[in-house]
C-alpha cells in the first residue's frame, strides 16, 4: 500500500511514524512545504522570551530520525491540487515547478496559518506572525534589538504569551489591541476580565472593542498602528488574530465554513481512502456531538496517531474533544475544559452555573493560593458540562480532573466524593475541585 501523507507537523508525522511502525511494508511519503518538520510551535513564545534560548530543543524529531525508521520525508513541496478520483496530488517546488504524487491512501495534515487580512501596510518590516521557528527567531532579535514600543493586534492565548515575552524582552511599552470586547473571550467574561487586570498591572496597556484599519510605516519599515479609535507608535508589530486552516487547494471534500476539513471519530473525510488530522480539520466534541474546530497540539497529536490506525483498518473512534487548554498570562493560571456558560447559553443548554473560591492547599502550609473555579452542569442532572479555573499558582492542573470527570459523565455529586489524594503541602482534605462540585445545588 502507498500512503501519502501531506503535512510534516505533530498530526502528520505521528501519522506516518504509526503506519510505518504497525506496518513495515507500507510505503510512507510525507510532503511538507517548509524545510521543518516536528516541531513544538507552543514553545515559541518561550523563546521569544529567552525563557529557553535553544531554538532545537522545540524541534521534537528530525527529517533523518523519521527517515531511519522508513518513512521517506520531501521538503519544499506545497500541496497545490488533489485529484480525490485519480488519486493523485500536485506539490509546488520553491522553484516554481510542479510535481505529481499517487497514493492509495491520503492523510492530510496540512495545518493552518495565521490570518493576515488586507489591512493598508501588512506587508511592511517589523511586522510579524508566530508560526514557525524561523519567525520566533526574527521576532526574538526585532524585540531585543528596538526595546521599543511593541503592539500585538489580537487579544487570544498566543497575543497574551507574547505580551509577557516582550516584557521578558524589556520593551519600552506593550499594547494589546483587541476587536473583541473582551480579551481572552474562549472563557467566561470573569475570567477575561480578571486576565485584563492582570496585564495591566504588569504594564501592558489593553483596548478592547478597536479594530486596526492601517499601519504607517517609513522606508518600508512599520512605526505605528492605526486604528478605528486612534493611532500609536509601534517599532514591532505582531499579529495574533487567530488561523485559517491551510484547506483553500481543495476542492470536492466537505468543510466548514472556516475551511476545516469535516471528520468523523476515524478521521475519515467526505472522501472515500481520503484522512484529515490537525489543524486543517474537526475533531468531534464529546458534549455536542458533532464536528468542532480546536486548533490545539493535544488534538493534532491524537488525531494524527488514530489516522494512521484507521488508514491500516483499525476501528477508532476520536469523539472526546472538550478543548481542553490552559495558559500562564503574567503571575495568572487559567485552563478550561467543556462548555463554559458562554458556551452553554449559545448551544441553548438547560445549565446551571456555581462559583467558588477555595484554597490551594492547607492553609497551616506555607503559601496557599486562592483558585477561583467556575463549574457548568447540565440541569437536569447536575451532568457536569465544563470547568474554569484560574489562580496565581497550583491552579491549573486540577482542569485534568474536570475534564476526566466530563469525558466519564460524572454527576457533580459523583465529583465530590471522588477518592482523591491529601497532603497538606498538595491540597485540602477536601480538594478545591470537590469543594466546587459540592456547592452546586
Amino acid at each position: 500500500m502507498n500512503v501519502l501523507v501531506i503535512g510534516g507537523n505533530p498530526a502528520g508525522m505521528s501519522a506516518a511514524s504509526r503506519i510505518k511502525r504497525k506496518a513495515p511494508d507500507t510505503q510512507v511519503l510525507v510532503l511538507e512545504k517548509t524545510q521543518e518538520v516536528s516541531y513544538g510551535a507552543c514553545g515559541l513564545p518561550y523563546y521569544v522570551a529567552g525563557i529557553n534560548d535553544d531554538l532545537d530543543l522545540i524541534r521534537i524529531r528530525k527529517v533523518p530520525e523519521f527517515e531511519a525508521s522508513g518513512v521517506q520525508v520531501k521538503l519544499g513541496r506545497e500541496a497545490v491540487r488533489a485529484d480525490f478520483e485519480g488519486k493523485q496530488v500536485w506539490a509546488q517546488l520553491p522553484d516554481g515547478t510542479q510535481e505529481c504524487y499517487s497514493y492509495d491512501k491520503l492523510v492530510i495534515a496540512s495545518g493552518s496559518s495565521p490570518k493576515a487580512p488586507p489591512i493598508p501596510g501588512i506587508q511592511m518590516r517589523n511586522i510579524f506572525q508566530l508560526k514557525t521557528l524561523q519567525d520566533a527567531q526574527s521576532l526574538k532579535q526585532a524585540i531585543s534589538e528596538s526595546r521599543g514600543n511593541v503592539v500585538i493586534v489580537g487579544g487570544g492565548y498566543i497575543g497574551l504569551e507574547i505580551a509577557e515575552a516582550c516584557l521578558y524582552q524589556k520593551a519600552k511599552s506593550v499594547r494589546i489591541v483587541e476587536a473583541l470586547p473582551r480579551v481572552l473571550n474562549v472563557f467566561d467574561p470573569e475570567f477575561s476580565e480578571a486576565v485584563q487586570a492582570e496585564l495591566e498591572k504588569h504594564g501592558v496597556m489593553v483596548h478592547t472593542g478597536e479594530m486596526v484599519k492601517g499601519f504607517s510605516g517609513a522606508d518600508g519599515k512599520v512605526t505605528g498602528v492605526v486604528t478605528d479609535k486612534g493611532s500609536y507608535d509601534a517599532d514591532v508589530v505582531i499579529l495574533s488574530i487567530g488561523v485559517s486552516p491551510n484547506t483553500r487547494w481543495l476542492e470536492g471534500i466537505d468543510k466548514l465554513p472556516n475551511g476545516a476539513i469535516i471528520t468523523d471519530g476515524a478521521m475519515q473525510t467526505s472522501v472515500q481512502d481520503v484522512y484529515a488530522a490537525g489543524d486543517c480539520a474537526t475533531v468531534m466534541h464529546k458534549l455536542l456531538k458533532k464536528p468542532v474546530y480546536f486548533a490545539l497540539g493535544t488534538n493534532a497529536n491524537k488525531q494524527g496517531r488514530l489516522a494512521g490506525d484507521s488508514v491500516l483498518g483499525k476501528k477508532v473512534n476520536l469523539e472526546r474533544a472538550l478543548g481542553t487548554s490552559m495558559l500562564r498570562c503574567m503571575d495568572l493560571e487559567l485552563a478550561k475544559t467543556g462548555l463554559g456558560e458562554e458556551d452553554a447559553k449559545r448551544e441553548g443548554v438547560a445549565y446551571l452555573v456555581k462559583t467558588v473560591k477555595a484554597r490551594s492547599h492547607a492553609r497551616y502550609y506555607p503559601q496557599p493560593y486562592e483558585l477561583t473555579v467556575k463549574l457548568t452542569v447540565r440541569k437536569e442532572d447536575h451532568v457536569l458540562l465544563g470547568a474554569q479555573v484560574m489562580g496565581e499558582k497550583e491552579a491549573v492542573w486540577r482542569i485534568n480532573v474536570f475534564a476526566c470527570a466530563i469525558d466519564q459523565g460524572m454527576t457533580v455529586e459523583e465529583l465530590g466524593y471522588l477518592d482523591m489524594g491529601y497532603a497538606p503541602p498538595f491540597a485540602g482534605v477536601w480538594d478545591a475541585v470537590q469543594i466546587a462540585a459540592n456547592a452546586v445545588k
